[in-house]
């Protein structure tokens, strides 16, 4: 299942994405490790999916985040790197989520640096396509 394709779309996808990020690394300072992580897990994926709607047009809306890889790989460069990073952070959603045992500060540090690296990622190759019109 993929979701739809418009300016506003990506746009929203962007601001989702920055907020959990933002937010994540509030958690992170409060050591709310299993917070941090779910909310940087948000990041890279609203992050994954402005970079498809951009790229490609759509965007993985289903269950699973297999999808939402399979489509980074279609993306070109960025969204191979994308989704090397996307699928390290999402390694880490079922501790954080679902799991009986708590996320750690290396766990939450390394999931909201890959959500990091995925704006940047973003920022540099997306963004500056903006300023041109």
């Amino acid at each position: 299942m993929t979701g739809g394709r418009d300016d506003f779309d990506y746009r929203l996808k962007l601001a989702k994405a920055t907020e959990f990020l933002e937010v994540a690394e509030v958690a992170l300072a409060f050591e709310r490790y299993d917070a941090a992580v779910s909310l940087a897990v948000s990041a890279g994926v609203n992050f994954a999916d402005a970079h498809c709607l951009k790229t490609i047009g759509r965007y993985h809306n289903g269950q699973d985040h297999e999808g939402a890889l399979v489509l980074l790989q279609k993306s070109g460069l960025t969204g191979v790197s994308i989704g090397r990073h996307l699928k390290r952070i999402l390694s880490v959603k079922n501790k954080a989520q679902y799991a009986s045992v708590r996320c750690t500060r290396t766990d939450a540090e390394q999931c909201l640096k890959r959500a990091s690296r995925i704006q940047d990622l973003i920022l540099e190759y997306l963004v500056p396509d903006e300023s041109e019109k």
